[in-house]
């Protein structure tokens, strides 16, 4: 399954109006890799990818995460970049691979980090909260072995946003059992207060 541009921005922490600025600009930050005849779909690598520049971005300007980029693709044969581990440190940014090397500021250089997890709950740039990539909200999980890394009710396969479109159509918790037996009540709770957050977050961005 594929990510809207306004679920990509409340799980990777940016606006929906960054993403298309990035994906629009002559030198790109991030072209969506599921984008066909005009209609814009992100990938789970995408998200990652989303991810990785809105937590090095509370510290880095996106000038100069556009920089290490650039100067990544340099020093790599450069793949999609969700295949990075990339963290900002003292001003400048690493890639961890074999060695961490810098860069940004002496592209090349090993270096000593301190590591910062992606995949965690951080505060994004914006002052708002981000929230964790595995278990957005209780009852919520993501894993990219399911459904492609789509949101789903814990423990299974069904889309949070099936789970909450029934609950606005007045199914219970039972009832939605009865349909999908797999989905307990802290799923549909969770599929419920994970959808009003994308909503919300799209609102307020």
């Amino acid at each position: 399954m594929a990510y809207t541009t306004g679920l990509t921005a409340a799980l990777g922490g940016v606006t929906a109006a960054q993403l298309v600025h990035w994906r629009r600009q002559p030198n790109p930050l991030l072209v969506p890799e599921l984008t066909k005849s005009g209609r814009v779909r992100y990938s789970f690598r995408d998200l990652l990818a989303v991810r990785i520049v809105a937590n090095l971005r509370t510290e880095i300007s996106l000038q100069k995460i556009r920089k290490a980029i650039t100067n990544l693709k340099h020093l790599d044969d450069f793949q999609h970049l969700s295949s990075y581990r990339l963290v900002a440190d003292n001003d400048t940014i690493v890639w961890i691979g074999d060695q961490p090397i810098d860069i940004l500021k002496r592209p090349g250089q090993h270096m000593l980090v301190t590591m910062r997890d992606v995949l965690g709950e951080f505060i994004g740039w914006a002052g708002a909260t981000v929230v964790p990539l595995a278990r957005p909200k209780p009852g919520v999980s993501i894993n990219p072995g399911v459904l492609r890394g789509y949101p789903v009710a814990e423990n299974t396969r069904v889309p949070y946003d099936t789970v909450a479109s029934l609950v606005a159509d007045g199914f219970d918790a039972d009832a939605i059992r009865g349909l999908y037996p797999s989905v307990d009540a802290i799923g549909v709770t969770g599929a419920v207060a994970f959808d009003e957050y994308v909503r919300a977050y799209g609102q307020a961005a």
